[in-house]
């Protein structure tokens, strides 16, 4: 009896310590998610920064909302990548190196990735002329910094943590099998990006048909270099890339503007 119960114990430690770190990966989404709103909803314009509460409580709503929300899909995702004997934070490959330096290329790739953006983005607009939309980024460096700190968090939990990971658990074990899991989740994150840009263009209707090309070309490939981010290196590793091509993309030609 002593013994079961022991064994017990020891299985259950796991889920315990995946619930933690899931709780601690919804906590953060969360409370950026929050921090995000008010320098968001200040530069739109009024009809669309009607909130149907105060602006504090709103947040506060947010935050419980997502934590939740995202705490269960990364507990989802943990849990997926623990029975492909997988460890989904920082993989093997990069808890056998120096963090720091694994952490500092993976933000420098983000960073290059950013440039890279910057550089296909100028080529549309000289070479497609009205096929982007005219606003590109969040309306203030301030909620650039803020959406972009939250997409970090939140699209890697969603797309990369679990996602990747389910597709990987549910396709047969095979060579392909990655590749289509990398592609697949990397198209899904491109499609994510669907309501921003029927916003920006004021409806779906009036969306020029190569624009949807461009959405999913630049955002998938960004999407397969944080998947194989997430498979090399992990979820943090996923985060910094993710987040040092929004600093480049989003925060600094903000900044710089």
């Amino acid at each position: 009896m002593a013994g079961d119960v022991s064994i017990a114990a020891e299985s259950a430690t796991p889920f315990k310590r995946d619930g933690a770190l899931a709780l601690a990966l919804g906590g953060a989404f969360g409370v950026a998610a929050a921090l995000a709103v008010p320098p968001l909803v200040g530069a739109l314009p009024r009809e669309a920064s009607d909130l149907p509460l105060p602006l504090p409580l709103f947040c506060l709503f947010l935050a419980v909302q997502m934590t939740v929300l995202y705490g269960l899909l990364a507990l989802a995702g943990l849990r997926l990548a623990r029975r492909q004997g997988l460890e989904p934070l920082w993989a093997q490959t990069a808890a056998r190196q120096r963090t720091i330096p694994i952490a500092a290329a993976a933000l420098g790739l983000g960073m290059l990735r950013g440039v890279w953006l910057i550089g296909a983005v100028a080529a549309i607009q000289r070479l497609a002329p009205g096929t982007l939309p005219e606003a590109l980024h969040p309306p203030t460096w301030a909620a650039a910094l803020a959406a972009s700190t939250a997409a970090s968090i939140g699209e890697e939990i969603l797309f990369r943590l679990f996602l990747l990971t389910l597709l990987l658990r549910l396709l047969p074990r095979q060579r392909w099998a990655v590749a289509g899991a990398v592609g697949i989740s990397a198209l899904a994150f491109g499609a994510a990006h669907t309501p921003g840009l029927v916003y920006l263009y004021g409806g779906f209707g009036a969306i020029p048909r190569l624009t949807w090309v461009w959405l999913l070309a630049l955002n998938g490939a960004l999407g397969v270099v944080y998947a194989l981010t997430y498979l090399r290196a992990g979820l943090i590793a996923a985060m910094l890339a993710h987040f040092g091509t929004d600093l480049i993309w989003h925060v600094a030609s903000r900044a710089l503007a």
